[in-house]
């Protein structure tokens, strides 16, 4: 009977965990709505400054540059996260954020060039890659030292549902600001609350463990070469990030190049569409990717009551083979739509059906993995090995997100879906036959 009971005590009564997630809630939501609304001005100026062929290749550039920076940085982050109080460097990474994009966006205010808005534009994103790339080991590596092992599954779980709430409040607000008030009122949005993030993070308090020797460089990749020996030698996990390696290399371009191409060079051109009466193409967007984020709470509530298992291949697989139906099933019916044999209509109520499913399968899987590391990895590598798997895992969208490009302008969108359609459905057949993927 105790052991049914413990897993549901609510985790919120921790103060320490509430802090935590309502800090990476307000942060996320800034980071959702900033990264919603520059997945479409960065389109917007780029057709400006170098025309409306060029402007998806301007966007893989701007994917490749945010995204390296990022990957470069984040084992040294990983490496500082177990070195460092990891609340102190949240709360000092959400400062600094805050502080960038106002700044940002009052220049991007004062300037009428968009070659210059462009030049900007990239430069921030170096910033905030460099900033994301401390912040997230950070936050991702503190749970585990301020919930019980036992509150685990019910912790992972809310902070899963509190990505997807972000979405939701994120997109809405990002379709209706946008479309309404323009950019610059969203920079200031966003700044102001990396700001009321990074006030929150100040008042989390846990037992730091002292950092061993001194915060040298040598320490520092010497930590990072026993984060990678670590997760190479535990086969499990090193092969479900091989897998999520080359998933996301073909699933990522979808959303983050396909979609916005959709709705600034086809949704936009269409003389009319569902609902035009009273919504906008950047609001159709927003519901689009709103979503999958509501089924996204549903399943982590619901995953949140469940009982903690000992294995986890069967239902991880099981939500991994709809995600990849949904994915292919996306890719046909848009491609349907640009050989003109699917009304957009059809297409838009279409989208939005598959990608509340998706957020199920998503959530089903992801949890199940966050759990796995947060109780298998030792606490004092727990940082390192967050930043290898954050690595691991993401290394290849941002060459991804410039093939996208280059596949959007030079040869035409369909082939997009169709490269990704084939990768998507090659990489999962290769998991599901791995030994030791079904060790988890």
């Amino acid at each position: 009977m105790d052991n049914q009971i413990a897993p549901r005590q609510n985790v919120f009564k921790n103060k320490n965990f509430a802090l935590l997630f309502s800090g990476v809630l307000v942060s996320n939501i800034a980071f959702m709505l900033f990264n919603f609304v520059m997945s479409l001005y960065i389109l917007r100026i780029a057709k400006e400054a170098f025309g409306a062929e060029e402007a998806p290749l301007i966007q893989g550039y701007y994917l490749l540059v945010s995204g390296i920076v990022l990957l470069i940085l984040m084992p040294f982050g990983g490496a500082l996260a177990d070195r460092f109080n990891k609340a102190k460097t949240m709360y000092i990474t959400d400062y600094i954020r805050g502080v960038i994009i106002l700044s940002a966006g009052f220049v991007l205010y004062l300037s009428n060039s968009p070659e210059t808005k462009i030049l900007i534009i990239f430069c921030l994103a170096i910033i905030l890659g460099i900033n994301s790339a401390f912040f997230n080991p950070a936050a991702g590596s503190l749970l585990k030292f301020i919930v019980k092992d036992e509150e685990l599954q019910q912790a992972s779980s809310y902070l899963n549902g509190s990505r997807n709430l972000q979405n939701i409040i994120g997109l809405i607000f990002g379709g209706i600001l946008y479309a309404i008030l323009g950019i610059y009122v969203i920079f200031f949005i966003c700044g102001i609350a990396y700001l009321i993030s990074a006030i929150t993070e100040m008042f989390i308090k846990y037992n730091v463990k002292a950092a061993i020797g001194k915060m040298t460089l040598k320490g520092i990749v010497k930590d990072i070469v026993v984060g990678v020996k670590y997760v190479y030698n535990f086969k499990p996990i090193f092969v479900l990030l091989m897998m999520a390696l080359f998933l996301n290399f073909f699933t990522v371009p979808i959303f983050q190049n396909g979609l916005p191409y959709f709705i600034e060079f086809g949704l936009s051109s269409e003389t009319s569409f569902l609902f035009d009466n009273f919504m906008t193409v950047e609001n159709w967007y927003s519901v689009i990717m709103i979503s999958a984020s509501i089924s996204g709470i549903i399943m982590a509530i619901v995953l949140s009551r469940r009982e903690p298992k000992k294995k986890y291949f069967k239902e991880m697989s099981k939500y991994l083979v709809v995600f990849i139906l949904v994915l292919v099933l996306i890719s046909t019916v848009m491609i349907l739509y640009y050989l003109e044999l699917l009304n957009v209509n059809v297409l838009l109520i279409a989208i939005v059906l598959l990608l509340f499913i998706m957020g199920f399968a998503s959530v089903g899987f992801n949890v199940p993995v966050g759990v796995t590391i947060q109780k298998t990895v030792d606490a004092e590598h727990l940082g390192k090995v967050q930043s290898v798997t954050g690595v691991l895992s993401q290394a290849l969208i941002p060459i991804a997100g410039l093939i996208a490009g280059i596949l959007i302008s030079k040869v035409g969108i369909l082939s997009l879906y169709i490269f990704c359609s084939i990768g998507v459905t090659v990489v999962i057949i290769w998991y599901l036959n791995n030994k030791y993927a079904k060790e988890i």
